[in-house]
């Protein structure tokens, strides 16, 4: 989750699995923090009153809840994006795999569109991206453990270099 937020550019982070969002109200180090699921969600808007936001929220029975919560819209509408837009890489990553695996049947993801073929480029460059971010975010770790700094420029290009040699 990690470099998948990062990428994003979004600091708090929840708990995304494709469709799935367990997303947090504010930081999770505040300790008023709550995590809701938006993929349960239907609305939400600023209560003009006292600065909070009201989430409208489905039950598993078609039931409607509305919860208030203590932050601002302008925060909970960053963290919902950045949980949206890594919820979309990880389907989309998905639907590459699928494809490069044999999995996709042509009658479902059917594109008249655009070909197949811009789709899937644009898809793999999504996929290698987020492998150069996961192995620079691994090797930054291991750097500032053994060694207590980031890791320098130019093993960073090198990597990539090597990387995409393959």
């Amino acid at each position: 989750m990690e470099v998948h937020f990062a990428k994003v550019g979004c600091q708090t982070r929840g708990y995304v699995a494709g469709h799935h969002r367990l997303v947090p109200t504010c930081g999770s180090s505040n300790e008023q923090v709550i995590y809701y699921m938006v993929h349960l969600m239907e609305d939400a808007s600023e209560l003009e009153n006292d600065k909070r936001v009201e989430m409208i929220m489905t039950g598993r029975k078609g039931d409607k809840y509305h919860v208030q919560i203590a932050t601002s819209e302008r925060t909970f509408r960053r963290i919902v994006s950045a949980a949206d837009e890594v919820a979309n890489d990880q389907l989309s990553l998905f639907e590459y795999w699928m494809h490069r695996l044999g999995k996709v049947k042509r009658e479902i993801f059917e594109r008249t569109y655009f070909g197949d073929y811009c789709v899937y480029t644009k898809l793999r460059k999504l996929a290698l991206d987020l492998f150069i971010r996961t192995v620079l975010h691994i090797l930054n770790k291991a750097h500032k453990k053994v060694y207590g700094e980031e890791t320098p420029a130019e093993l960073v290009k090198e990597v990539k270099r090597v990387i995409n040699k393959f």
